[in-house]
């Protein structure tokens, strides 16, 4: 009896990431991860000013952001990763920190489950909650309840520790607790282990490796989850 070889083809199924956010702490890293990254083809990345990088695979859409249903159209791909954020004091208002921190990402958001983009991973914070007495925290969990409305079919919800990772500007009061929180963070274990500050890039990387893993509905990760994620995607 003649043997007979059945040889399978995998054929690579071209895929579109989005960053939103691409020149902060994690947002850089994502990038650079992303383009050697042989799953994306493209890179659409949507930033106030044009960055230092340029890149075959990456695309560049420069804008305010301030009406972001004008770049509705360019909002389309497989993968969005939301990893815009700032301060209160870098903002100027509790009003313009609102803008950034809930609104801009709530509304992308449901742009991209109008658009049919399968996964949307965002940045939020260790300790956000909707019904926090603290602004910072009910704004973060404020946006992590409109996102899971958003109708995206897989959501995932990131909330880092204090961010470990050279930033752009300077920020004094991050770079005394950095400087603090590495001394102690040998000492968090156990229940305090998520308490750790983290590395902007093992964020990233577990952005990806969810995304990757594409579970549906609203995924919320914690710190410590997000550290061993990354771990566990060396």
């Amino acid at each position: 009896m003649q043997n007979i070889t059945i040889i399978q083809h995998i054929t690579h199924i071209p895929k579109t990431a989005i960053i939103f956010g691409a020149t902060g702490l994690i947002g850089k890293n994502l990038l650079n991860m992303l383009i050697i990254d042989q799953s994306y083809d493209k890179i659409k990345i949507f930033v106030r000013k044009k960055p230092g990088l340029s890149h075959a695979k990456v695309e560049v859409q420069v804008s305010d952001l301030i009406d972001i249903i004008k770049l509705k159209d360019l909002i389309k791909g497989n993968d969005l990763f939301c990893c815009l954020g700032t301060t209160i004091s870098k903002a100027g208002s509790q009003d313009a920190f609102r803008k950034i921190d809930y609104e801009l990402p709530t509304e992308i958001a449901m742009i991209a489950a109008e658009n049919k983009v399968n996964g949307f991973f965002v940045v939020s914070s260790l300790g956000a909650d909707h019904n926090s007495s603290n602004f910072y925290l009910r704004t973060k969990g404020e946006m992590e309840e409109a996102t899971k409305k958003s109708g995206v079919n897989s959501i995932g919800i990131f909330r880092p520790s204090l961010l470990l990772g050279a930033r752009n500007e300077f920020r004094f009061g991050e770079t005394m607790g950095k400087t603090v929180m590495k001394l102690i963070n040998p000492l968090l274990f156990g229940c305090l282990k998520k308490y750790r500050g983290i590395e902007a890039a093992d964020v990233a990387k577990a952005m990806i490796a969810a995304a990757r893993e594409h579970k549906s509905g609203a995924n919320i990760y914690q710190s410590d989850e997000i550290q061993k994620i990354a771990d566990e995607n060396l």
